[in-house]
């Protein structure tokens, strides 16, 4: 009996893993204007069970899009199609702490993300931005497999539609997943050991991360290892408090607990790193209590704690990024509220006075393309103009 069991337990784990299928893609077979060296982006697609949304995932600096074939399978078995997308990660989030620009994050992750020239400390255009790599993979697919429907994850050939994306990363990459939910309401966001965006110059969090965004703390997921050694466990939680998702959600460690882990949306583990040499990385390893952990955060009911407060309820940007008006609507009154905007330099560009009760029209046609940061009613938001 215990021999037919095991022979049952084989062909089940063979079944499930028959269900996805795994390839991967040169960023140049996407645009001949890629360089033909660059790491492949990973690509799962479930062929017999498919919920019709992406998890787009994002690697942490230095790695290989192949170092996350375990979550990627793990997400494909789910019934999701996933992304590991390729992109320029030499230069770790954690190596600005140090920085005395108060905006030295927010250029940093504008630039990898969109291609905005802002940051010195990384050179990424449009083209090889997370976000330009992503919807060329996307065309891509599209094209090469148009009976698998990649195409449903684009509102056109230029804007990816969010709202079928479940963005997530590890390290770098799970800041960058943060990032985009700012301003982009995205399904849900999931971080693992991450966002590193600690400003030790200033002893607090990045100010994007403080930043009011789009997509409700609700759909924030973040996965710590407590005994983190790129970024302090502690540092990590400041991270988490100046985003809004801690203490909004308590911590759980996950080694002695089970799904639905109190449904806490601030998750983490004391696992050892497993062939890793850093716990920094245990959090994405295959391991029974990550299996458990993964499951929860791809897949738990969206739910909103009590006390949520935050900016897509009471004040809105939109839309986000903008080609020129950018809106702003608030439940608050306005009228007579003063407002100014700095552009990535902290120099004040504008400066006014709100008129309407519930809505400011902000012009930045005459300004270049770029981050600007919008202060009104003691409240700072990024605008971004592309």
């Amino acid at each position: 009996m215990k021999g037919v069991l095991s022979i049952s337990f084989l062909l089940l784990k063979l079944s499930c893993l028959s269900q996805v299928n795994t390839f991967h893609v040169k960023p140049i077979l996407t645009d001949v204007n890629y360089t033909a060296a660059q790491d492949s982006h990973l690509v799962v697609r479930n062929l017999t069970n498919n919920l019709d949304r992406l998890f787009l995932f994002i690697g942490g600096t230095g790695s290989s899009t192949q170092s996350y074939q375990a979550i990627s399978n793990f997400a494909g078995n789910l019934g999701y199609d996933v992304i590991a997308i390729a992109y320029p990660n030499t230069m770790a989030a954690a190596s600005l702490s140090n920085s005395p620009d108060s905006l030295a994050f927010d250029k940093y992750r504008q630039e990898l993300c969109y291609g905005t020239p802002l940051s010195p400390a990384v050179t990424v255009d449009t083209l090889n931005s997370i976000h330009t790599r992503t919807i060329k993979l996307i065309q891509y697919l599209n094209t090469t497999y148009p009976a698998q429907n990649w195409g449903q994850y684009l509102i056109d050939p230029t804007s990816l539609d969010w709202s079928k994306i479940v963005v997530g990363g590890h390290s770098q990459g799970g800041g960058h997943a943060c990032y985009f939910a700012k301003s982009n309401d995205v399904a849900r966001v999931l971080m693992f050991s991450s966002p590193n965006d600690y400003s030790s110059h200033f002893s607090n969090s990045a100010n994007w991360l403080r930043s009011p965004g789009i997509t409700p703390m609700g759909r924030h997921f973040a996965y710590l290892s407590q005994l983190d050694e790129v970024v302090p466990f502690s540092e990590q939680l400041t991270n988490l408090q100046g985003l809004g998702l801690y203490p909004l959600y308590d911590t759980t460690l996950t080694d002695i607990s089970s799904s639905p882990y109190d449904h806490s949306h601030c998750l983490y583990t004391t696992q050892p790193p497993g062939f890793s040499i850093l716990y920094h990385n245990s959090t994405v390893r295959s391991s029974s209590i990550n299996h458990s952990v993964w499951t929860y955060m791809l897949t738990s009911p969206i739910t909103t704690a009590t006390n949520e407060v935050h900016g897509s309820n009471d004040l809105v940007v939109y839309p986000n990024p903008t080609h020129a008006i950018a809106e702003i609507r608030s439940q608050n009154d306005l009228v007579g509220k003063p407002y100014t905007i700095m552009d990535p330099f902290g120099r004040i560009i504008r400066t006014g006075i709100a008129s309407d009760p519930h809505s400011l029209s902000i012009d930045l046609s005459f300004f270049g393309n770029g981050l600007y940061l919008l202060t009104i009613d003691d409240r700072t938001f990024r605008i971004i103009r592309q």
